[in-house]
C-alpha cells in the first residue's frame, strides 16, 4: 500500500510535506491522503518529465509522457488515455478521484504516474516513494567554461531598464568588456532603444522569459509562450532571437528541460552569484567575486530597478572587478564564446 508516515485531511489549511524519489533524485512535495491513496499538485509530475496542462473547457489536467497522453478530469475517478490509432479518448478507472484543493489539482501519484508508463515502487521502512519514469531526456545546463582558460564571463538579469542598465553599459564601454544581458520581455516593450544599445555595443544577448515567472509553477504551455513570447519580441526588437536562455531564479524542472530541448535553447545558469539583487555592498560583492572565481566561472549580477535602488553597491563594484580579474590574468568574454570554446 502506498502511503506516508503521516496523513491530512482535505479540508486542513495547512498540508503535510513527503519526498518522493524521481529517477533517484528526492523532491519535497505537499500531498493530501484521499481513501487511503496519496495525491500530489498535479505540476509535481514536472519533475518526471512530463508535460503538464490545464484543459479549461473539461477542466482537465493533461499529461504527456512516454508518448502517451493522458487526462485526469477534476472530481472524476477515472482517466482519459488517448488511442492515436483510433484518434478517441479512452476511459480508464482510477481507484481514487483527482481533487481541487484550495485552486490546485491534486492527483493520485501512483495511479497517474503508472497510466503514463512509469515504474513506481514504496519502501515502508523508509515511507518512501520510488518513481523511474523512463523518460530520456537530452541533459541542457551550462555553467561553467572550460576551467583550462582564463576566461570569465559577466551576465546580467533582468533588464534592460533605464536606470542601472545605462550605467552598466557606460562602465562596460569604458573597460572594453563584453559581457551577456538576460533580459525580461517585458522590459524590451518598455526600453527598446536601451536593448538596441545593447546590441550595438556588441554584448551577448539571452533570453529569461516574458515576466519572471517561477517556471516550476506554471503550466508546460505557459513555459513555452513565456520564451517564445520573448523571443518573438527580441527578433522585432534587434531583428534576432538569441539561443541562450536562463531561467527565473535558476528555477526549472526536467519538463522544462523537455521544453528548451524542443525549441532548441541552451539552458545558461551561473557559477558565482554575487546576491547583489539583496543590496550587498560592493565590497561584499567583491569579496565573493574573487572567493568564489576559476576560469571558465560565470558570474551573475542584475540590472534591473524595481522599488529599491538595490544594484548600487553592484555598479560601484562593476569597474573594480574588472580591473582586479584583468591583474589575475582573466580575460572576459561572452557566453556565447565560451560556449564556443567548449567544442
Amino acid at each position: 500500500m502506498f502511503t506516508f508516515q503521516t496523513s491530512v485531511l482535505a479540508q486542513d489549511s495547512m498540508l503535510d510535506e513527503a519526498t518522493v524519489v524521481i529517477d533517484n533524485q528526492p523532491f519535497e512535495t505537499e500531498y493530501i491522503m484521499n481513501e487511503g491513496h496519496v495525491l500530489v499538485p498535479a505540476l509535481f509530475m514536472k519533475h518526471t518529465g512530463a508535460l503538464v496542462n490545464w484543459n479549461e473547457q473539461y477542466e482537465s489536467v493533461v499529461f504527456q509522457a512516454n508518448e502517451k497522453k493522458m487526462a485526469l478530469p477534476v472530481g472524476k475517478d477515472y482517466a482519459e488515455i488517448y488511442n492515436e490509432k483510433k484518434n478517441q479518448w479512452e476511459r480508464q478507472p482510477l481507484p481514487v478521484k483527482t481533487i481541487d484543493y484550495e485552486g490546485t489539482a491534486f492527483i493520485p501519484l501512483v495511479a497517474a504516474s503508472r497510466e503514463l508508463g512509469m515504474d513506481v515502487t514504496y519502501h515502508s521502512q523508509q515511507a518512501r516513494t520510488y518513481i523511474q519514469s523512463n523518460i530520456q531526456v537530452t541533459p541542457n545546463h551550462f555553467a561553467q567554461g572550460n576551467t583550462s582558460e582564463k576566461l570569465v564571463a559577466l551576465t546580467f538579469d533582468d533588464g534592460p531598464d533605464q536606470h542601472y542598465t545605462p550605467i552598466v553599459l557606460d562602465i562596460l564601454k569604458e573597460k572594453g568588456v563584453h559581457a551577456t544581458f538576460f533580459v525580461v520581455g517585458q522590459q524590451v516593450m518598455i526600453s527598446p532603444t536601451i536593448m538596441q544599445r545593447i546590441v550595438d555595443e556588441g554584448h551577448g544577448i539571452g533570453n529569461h522569459s516574458w515576466g519572471h515567472p517561477n517556471l516550476k509553477e506554471l503550466w508546460s504551455s505557459e513555459v513555452r509562450e513565456e520564451i517564445q513570447l520573448t523571443q518573438e519580441t527580441l527578433q522585432k526588437t534587434v531583428g534576432r532571437a538569441p539561443m541562450l536562455f536562463r531561467p527565473p531564479y535558476g528555477s526549472y524542472t526536467k519538463a522544462e528541460t523537455v521544453i528548451f530541448n524542443e525549441l532548441g535553447i541552451k539552458n545558461t545558469l551561473w557559477s558565482v552569484d554575487t546576491l547583489d539583487w539583496s543590496g550587498q555592498g560592493a565590497e561584499q560583492i567583491l569579496d565573493t567575486v574573487h572567493r568564489q572565481v576559476f576560469p571558465g566561472a560565470i558570474i551573475l549580477q542584475h540590472n534591473f530597478q524595481a522599488d529599491e535602488p538595490l544594484l548600487d553597491g553592484s555598479v560601484e563594484a562593476l569597474p573594480k572587478m574588472i580591473d582586479e580579474l584583468r591583474e589575475k590574468g582573466y580575460k572576459f568574454v561572452t557566453l556565447q564564446t565560451m560556449i564556443d570554446r567548449q567544442r
